[in-house]
């Protein structure tokens, strides 16, 4: 069965929900869950405050589990080739 909120408009859509427990669960189009991993990325507001968005397998969610574009103001972390 797919849930009402994964309908927007008259399309069907995959979205991403979080239980009481901080859970994230990721409900496909067709109703079935996705069983892999869904990552947590941060990103910088406007307002230079950090935000977060997920990313799942080249799909990205905003913070309210709604599918969206890849955000161009990823936070993202650079390695250093120097040993400590």
């Amino acid at each position: 069965m797919i849930p009402e909120s994964n309908k927007y408009g008259d399309k069907t859509i995959d979205r991403i929900y979080q239980n009481l427990h901080g859970t994230l669960e990721l409900v496909l189009k067709d109703g079935s869950t996705y069983d892999g991993k869904i990552d947590k990325k941060s990103i910088k507001l406007s307002d230079g405050s950090l935000g977060y968005v997920y990313n799942v397998k080249n799909k990205w969610f905003d913070r309210t589990g709604m599918p969206i574009d890849k955000p161009d103001n990823l936070i993202t972390r650079e390695k250093s080739n120097e040993s400590d």
